[in-house]
């Protein structure tokens, strides 16, 4: 299933013209989704796509109506949605974003190579990424005409754009454009990329984490407006309003019941790591963990709360890690006992402790064939147990299992 969705988020290949998906509003379909508001005195585009469907998304969308195009909405600072902006923008089209759009438009340029290089691990192969170490420089960053802090209005021909900040699943400077006259909201990724499935608090390619609290108070504004249709960052419009209401519901109580019990838990003095073990959904939620996983949800929102000591170790105050003391359980214990335990381990499906046993023996030798067998059986059975079902996960798992291939390969050689 993941896979699946790594194919459909990220190479996904849209019609060849722009589609009205209601009265006035033309889509066109890429990787993430861009949108055209139509009125007889121009036009508000929301979102650019990526920069790779960029020129065809402009050819797409200026053969509709509703030429000039005033202005294009950022609905957040990831490249998938700001992409193609400048070509709208060179001919005229007012910028608007929030301001901590820009923020972390400036934050990504300071940490592309970090971003790329992690990129490349989780999804090289997906994205047709280069997977050699050259530099990469930044991209030029967001010029926005109008910044937005809590809200903005747009008059265009005879509607009007309220563009509202929710931050949301993929961030605190979402933005939200509302269209009255229409009935219609423009919710970025709001609730996430994929309906239904848990929203990306904690993310593997490494990104602050994402604000359950406000991601509920934003999925509860929206709602509120009872729009009739919901035009998402990614995949088709949700139409109708109750079908709507039913969508922001289902990711708001899924959520909900997360942060509950993780206030719960924290007030009974647990550890993340233990709530990250307790706490599951109910087995009737809607919700799977395609694209977010609840145990990583769970621990961002503790360590959102109260930071990263959780009072149990005082070494974990200090830069020194347990990997440091590795080669001296080695030296006691003997490589070789640590093997035989880890394929113990093994045989008993305890795949993650066979891991740390294996990481050990290979912290003091590097090539230990007996160590990286053990972690390759390991890290295969914990992509068939967890990781296919999870569509970052999955991507790690390719990665280093492909990476403990040719280490254990280089080492039988």
């Amino acid at each position: 299933m993941a896979d699946e969705r790594v194919s459909e988020l990220i190479g996904r290949d849209g019609p060849e013209t722009a589609t009205e998906v209601a009265d006035r509003i033309w889509m066109a379909v890429g990787t993430a989704n861009a949108y055209k508001v139509a009125t007889p005195e121009g036009s508000v585009m929301i979102d650019a796509g990526l920069a790779g469907d960029a020129r065809r998304f402009h050819r797409q969308l200026a053969a509709v109506p509703g030429n000039p195009v005033r202005y294009i909405v950022l609905t957040h600072a990831h490249e998938d949605h700001i992409g193609g902006h400048r070509l709208w923008s060179r001919e005229g089209a007012q910028v608007v974003a929030h301001r901590l759009c820009l923020q972390r438009d400036e934050q990504y340029r300071q940490l592309t190579q970090f971003r790329v290089d992690r990129a490349k691990i989780l999804w090289g192969a997906a994205m047709n990424l280069r997977t050699d170490s050259g530099r990469v420089e930044p991209t030029a960053p967001i010029e926005a005409d109008i910044v937005v802090d809590r809200s903005h209005t747009l008059e265009v021909g005879d509607l009007t754009f309220e563009v509202m900040h929710t931050p949301g699943a993929e961030g605190p400077d979402g933005l939200t454009v509302w269209v009255p006259e229409l009935r219609a909201a423009f919710v970025g990724d709001l609730w996430g990329p994929i309906i239904d499935a848990f929203p990306n608090l904690f993310t593997l390619r490494g990104e602050p984490y994402r604000d359950a609290q406000q991601y509920m108070e934003s999925l509860r504004e929206v709602r509120d407006l009872e729009p009739e249709i919901a035009l998402a960052g990614h995949f088709e419009p949700v139409m109708g309003k109750e079908q709507v209401r039913e969508v922001l519901t289902r990711m708001h109580d899924g959520v909900e019941w997360v942060w509950d019990r993780v206030i719960d838990g924290m007030n009974e003095g647990k550890d993340p790591f233990t709530l990250m073990k307790e706490i599951r959904l109910p087995d009737d939620s809607p919700l799977n963990e395609t694209y977010g996983r609840v145990d990583w949800g769970v621990r961002a929102i503790w360590e959102s709360l109260a930071g990263w000591f959780t009072y149990q170790s005082t070494s974990d105050l200090y830069a020194t890690t347990p990997e440091a003391v590795y080669p001296d359980v080695v030296d006691l214990a003997g490589a070789e006992a640590l093997v035989s335990r880890a394929e113990e381990r093994l045989a008993a499906g305890e795949t993650l402790e066979a891991l740390y046993l294996a990481d050990m023996v290979l912290a003091a030798d590097a090539a230990h064939v007996g160590a990286l067998s053990a972690k390759l059986t390991a890290l295969q059975s914990m992509a068939e147990q967890f990781g296919l079902r999870n569509f970052q996960e999955a991507g790690w798992y390719r990665a280093e299992i492909t990476r403990v291939e040719q280490e254990l390969e280089a080492a039988q050689a």
